[in-house]
């Protein structure tokens, strides 16, 4: 490829990733119709369910990993991740993090190339909170954690992209400028989507389509990533014991 098919590919790339961007930040709800639920709405749809108040977090998190993809849910973490920068930001004290939920990256070459993938490369961050900005430092920095983890990720390591999604309450506004720097500069997508309660159906939820916070990791790998969501509806849960 020579030096102006590059350059074409390169605008190409970017327009197409930012026109993915501002779509997501323009419409965070599926439907125009959709209220952003805020975490003060989650403790009420909780409470009409039958859900305790200390419950309310895991039971977004459950709805989001079960929606967020449609006909695949994602299955919940329990392992957990090393971190050599979590754990010298605590002294030692936290050295590893465990994302909500974590899955591989899939690669396919364009335009017909053969698929690759890398496991252990895109986490899912599920968080009901009232505000905040979730910045590197958030919960004993386990958010740097995520993106130190990413960063050593197979994905990375063989120059490719991983990626975190933070789905959270519509507190969250947008995602601290700390931690899409942090992740910029270690090769790692920052991704965005919130919870939306959709009006007269009984306190059911839809996320809407993940806004990418640094398309710049994409655009300089020359990279189009497929979108995230909008996931289908459904509610928040506690799933009964077995």
């Amino acid at each position: 490829m020579n030096y102006f098919q590059k350059t074409a590919l390169f605008i190409g790339v970017a327009t197409a990733i930012n026109g993915l961007s501002f779509a997501a930040k323009a419409q965070f709800c599926a439907d125009p119709s959709h209220t952003a639920a805020t975490k003060a709405r989650l403790d009420e749809i909780a409470e009409s369910q039958g859900i305790p108040i200390n419950k309310v977090g895991k039971a977004y998190e459950n709805f989001a990993r079960a929606t967020i993809r449609p006909g695949t849910p994602i299955p919940e973490n329990f392992r957990l991740f090393p971190s050599p920068a979590r754990a010298a930001a605590t002294g030692g004290a936290t050295r590893n993090v465990q994302p909500d939920g974590v899955l591989p990256l899939v690669f396919v070459n364009f335009p017909a190339g053969p698929t690759e993938t890398y496991p252990d490369s895109v986490f899912y961050e599920v968080k009901a909170l009232q505000g905040g900005l979730l910045p590197p430092s958030y919960s004993d920095y386990q958010i740097l954690g995520f993106i130190d983890a990413l960063g050593n990720s197979p994905a990375k390591t063989a120059g490719k992209i991983p990626a975190i999604i933070f789905i959270t309450s519509a507190d969250i506004k947008q995602i601290s400028n700390a931690t899409v720097a942090e992740a910029s500069l270690r090769g790692v997508a920052v991704w965005h989507a919130i919870g939306c309660e959709i009006p007269g159906s009984f306190n059911q939820l839809q996320l809407g389509e993940a806004s990418l916070r640094n398309p710049q990791v994409y655009i300089f790998q020359l990279t189009i990533p497929e979108a995230i969501g909008p996931g289908i509806p459904g509610r928040i849960f506690i799933p009964n014991p077995t």
